[in-house]
């Protein structure tokens, strides 16, 4: 993990894979804080970042199960930012079906999920990409959610010197967005690039295909429910 930071500092290391088969939240935050507790007492040499597992966490496509997975990882989210975790570890969350139009709040940042799809081209035309920004359409920014898409409920949970490695510790800047208001925005450059490259693919079918294959192979059957 934390591959290609080394010249900022961070060495690559192991990951630790966690799992957690239940589909009961008290179980799932549970296992959340065992990986934030093993995370804090195991060196970065054993442990660079942790992936959680959680497939019994909204398990399938359908909008009820999105927001099965939101609710339950917003209340991790909440949980570690109340102690004041959020300084000390970063989260990044995915879902078979994630949708970043489906997580609350809508137009404004929430930990650990991608910054709100309506920002996006802002974000571009902020990196100097203005002519992508004012091109691509509404599918186009969609495919970002791919970036958060895997078999089942995961959450990998990052040291916090592994994000402002890759994204900057000074990364926050006042982004000028369509509606004329200005937020604080991180990680431009790295959600812009990653837009710009999920919308190039010109075969879309293939990434659902691909993710759906690896659904099934996780769950050892022979298709994937909605």
């Amino acid at each position: 993990s934390a591959t290609g930071l080394e010249k900022r500092g961070v060495n690559p290391g192991p990951v630790g894979y966690r799992w957690e088969p239940s589909a009961d939240a008290c179980a799932a935050v549970a296992a959340f804080w065992d990986a934030l507790c093993e995370l804090q007492t195991v060196p970065e040499t054993k442990i660079s970042t942790t992936l959680l597992s959680l497939p019994g966490i909204g398990p399938g496509k359908a909008r009820q199960h999105h927001d099965r997975f939101a609710a339950v990882v917003e209340l991790m989210s909440r949980n570690l930012c109340l102690f004041r975790g959020d300084t000390v570890f970063g989260l990044v969350h995915f879902h078979p079906a994630y949708q970043r139009n489906f997580i609350h709040p809508l137009h404004k940042p929430a930990f650990g999920h991608l910054p709100p799809q309506s920002w996006l081209r802002s974000m571009l035309r902020h990196n100097g990409q203005a002519d992508v920004a004012d091109t691509l359409t509404e599918e186009d920014l969609d495919m970002s959610n791919y970036q958060r898409r895997s078999p089942h409920t995961m959450i990998n949970v990052l040291r916090a010197s592994q994000l402002n490695a890759a994204v900057g510790a000074k990364s926050i800047v006042d982004l000028s967005l369509d509606n004329g208001t200005t937020e604080q925005a991180s990680g431009i450059p790295l959600y812009s690039r990653n837009a710009i490259r999920l919308a190039q693919q010109n075969d879309r079918a293939q990434l659902q295909t691909a993710l759906e294959a690896e659904m099934i192979q996780s769950l050892g059957v022979d298709s994937v429910s909605e």
